[in-house]
């Protein structure tokens, strides 16, 4: 049973936070000795550069897809990796392993699980279903059923366990101040997303195994932005769905209340697998964010520098210039603005990650107007923005 008492979470929460009994400690090999790895997440954003970030250090990677058979997976490694422009890779030191994470043995027959379990010394798990608009409810199997079998296979695996969740899962309230990676998460109750509570209820089935002998580590992204060298980067991320529908209209929010972690996707992959090649690091939380947060202020400043001109109006004016349109980006996503300007937005600290990481060379770059300038190039050339140029 999990540490945490029914009396602690709400009823919502309660059943859902006790690790099965079948997952119990073990002891994991030296990373300095592992060749193969297990990656969950890998035709995702955060996924194809941690692939390209493990490849890198000369492993064998084995890759968990969504597929019918290993040509069709990875078909879809491929056309997720010409998406975000990553071609420096060799995959000929990638396996694609057919499955779905919330299914028993992830779908496989037992020899071959086994198999497959005999090889693999550590896990990578950055597999989420991420979706702001989504209740609990209908992410719970994706993501508790499947850390549960995550948890399972390290058991099978013997092999260290580094998941990847988000800064979200601390109560987004700034009288509280900065967020240490060591300070308790939660509650979930006060969490305002389907997803950010349900990747609450993960890392508390992770923190168990790791209190039951489980060699874990937690690895808190805060919002990730895109490759501060190809550009490369997510579309459909909030912050550029808003910039890019804010672009569509002409028109910027006055004094709109956004602020948030910006965190490049190069550094965050590569500190998670820094960190994890360190076995020190079995047992810790780690936050992979910014130095600061950018607001709408400097987003505007960052958008004019790539020279988008836009007309600061009363966020009244912008809303309904969004809703004008029903093919502009932010247009399915108004009803999250009344509720954004509602939110506290938390702070984050990542003192103990930096410190982890002092030597290793990995270190956090800004995001200014030559990567800002990058991103939006990128965005460009997939026909996501319009020229600016034009």
């Amino acid at each position: 049973m999990t540490s945490l008492t029914h009396s602690e979470v709400t009823e919502e929460f309660a059943d859902d936070v006790v690790l099965h009994e079948d997952i119990t400690g073990f002891t994991a090999p030296d990373p300095h000795t592992v060749s193969e790895v297990f990656l969950t997440g890998a035709t995702g954003f955060l996924g194809a550069f941690l692939l390209k970030e493990l490849l890198a250090r000369g492993l064998v990677v084995h890759c968990l897809v969504r597929a019918a058979d290993a040509d069709a997976g990875l078909g879809r490694l491929k056309a997720n990796l010409d998406t975000y422009e990553i071609d420096e890779v060799d995959l000929d030191r990638v396996r694609v392993v057919p499955g779905d994470v919330t299914k028993p043995r992830f779908g496989m027959d037992e020899p071959s699980y086994a198999e497959l379990a005999g090889r693999i010394g550590a896990i990578y798990h950055s597999a989420a279903k991420v979706n702001f608009l989504t209740l609990y409810k209908w992410l719970r199997k994706s993501t508790v059923d499947g850390t549960h079998e995550i948890l399972r296979f390290a058991c099978a695996a013997k092999a260290a366990l580094h998941h990847v969740s988000t800064t979200g899962v601390f109560e987004p309230k700034a009288a509280l101040g900065p967020r240490r990676e060591a300070d308790p998460t939660g509650p979930p109750e006060k969490l305002s997303l389907g997803y950010t509570k349900s990747k609450w209820v993960a890392e508390q089935l992770v923190r168990e195994a790791g209190r039951r002998g489980v060699p874990t580590t937690i690895h808190r992204p805060g919002q990730v932005w895109g490759d501060t060298r190809s550009g490369a980067c997510q579309p459909n991320d909030f912050v550029w769905r808003f910039i890019k529908g804010s672009i569509q209209a002409g028109l910027y929010p006055r004094k709109f209340r956004l602020d948030m972690n910006m965190v490049p996707v190069d550094y965050v992959s590569a500190a998670i697998v820094a960190i994890s090649r360190d076995p020190a690091s079995i047992g810790r939380a780690f936050h992979e964010v910014s130095p600061g947060s950018l607001d709408s202020d400097e987003i505007l400043g960052l958008i004019r520098s790539s020279g988008y001109e836009l007309k600061e109006v009363s966020i009244i004016k912008w809303m309904k210039g969004i809703s004008a349109d029903v093919h502009n980006s932010m247009y399915p996503l108004m009803a999250m603005i009344v509720d954004l300007e509602k939110v506290e937005v938390a702070e984050f600290a990542d003192g103990d990650t930096r410190e982890f990481l002092s030597g290793s060379g990995v270190e956090c770059p800004s995001i200014d107007e030559k990567v800002f300038a990058a991103y939006v190039a990128y965005f460009v050339r997939h026909d996501v923005l319009p020229d600016p140029c034009l």
